[in-house]
């Protein structure tokens, strides 16, 4: 079976680290033209330095409206963007009785907010040409939870019942929406969570007795994403080897 994305354009918010970046570089394999967004302004610029000419990354920081706005209004300038998948994600890892407010907001402003606003502008272009794809990126906590992810749980739950409710209003459009929600993923932000201890415990508890590869993550994304798929919408995809059937 063979995945082609020639002539489509693709959006892929968090497209600089781990799952997202890894995101870039399949779609990018796959023929498509690729606009990624990040945070950080200096690593986009080094980014665009020195990339393909399939891919060109924009400044995006939902904790600034005014980055937002300037983002946005290059996106709606497109005249086609085929696809859409909300990756952009943050954590911090705190009791209900610790969390302070600027940190709740943070996560609900990045991880909800964020998608809910690429979701508005993009759907309406997707609308023109009678089709799209949308994808967002959620998480196992997304569907079970464990102490000290109240704020993160919140937005995971939250994205998937979005998910649920925007394939609705989408689906005569024939635009499918769907999330994706990882398991225990090994990348830079997972490390740095749990550290070398927190991983071993964790690989103990997953059937597959390990974590899983930002490749893995892609491949299922880039699958909904793609031509093949043509009537799977409204669903999450829980991708965690196992550990939520345990």
């Amino acid at each position: 079976m063979k995945i082609d994305f020639s002539n489509k354009t693709v959006i892929v918010s968090g497209g600089t680290r781990g799952i997202g970046a890894a995101l870039v570089k399949l779609f990018f394999n796959c023929n498509a033209q690729v606009i990624a967004t990040g945070a950080h302004l200096e690593e986009i610029e080094k980014l665009n330095a020195q990339s393909e000419d399939r891919v060109k990354y924009l400044h995006l920081d939902f904790t600034s409206n005014q980055s937002v706005k300037a983002c946005i209004s290059n996106i709606i300038m497109l005249d086609q963007i085929d696809v859409l998948i909300n990756n952009a994600g943050v954590n911090k890892i705190d009791s209900i009785d610790k969390i302070e407010e600027d940190d709740w907001d943070w996560i609900n402003n990045v991880n909800l907010r964020g998608p809910f606003l690429l979701t508005k502008a993009v759907s309406e272009i997707m609308k023109k040409k009678g089709q799209g794809k949308i994808v967002n990126i959620s998480s196992i906590f997304g569907v079970v939870s464990k102490p000290k992810r109240a704020a993160y749980s919140t937005t995971k739950w939250g994205l998937i019942g979005f998910t649920k409710a925007v394939a609705l209003d989408l689906a005569p459009y024939n635009i499918l929406v769907n999330a994706v929600s990882p398991g225990f993923v090994d990348t830079q932000l997972t490390r740095s969570i749990l550290g070398e201890k927190g991983i071993k415990e964790i690989t103990e508890t997953i059937p597959q007795q390990r974590l899983a590869t930002v490749e893995e993550i892609a491949k299922t994304v880039v699958y909904l994403a793609s031509d093949h798929n043509t009537y799977i919408t409204g669903q999450n995809i829980i991708v965690d080897g196992g550990f939520t059937s345990a």
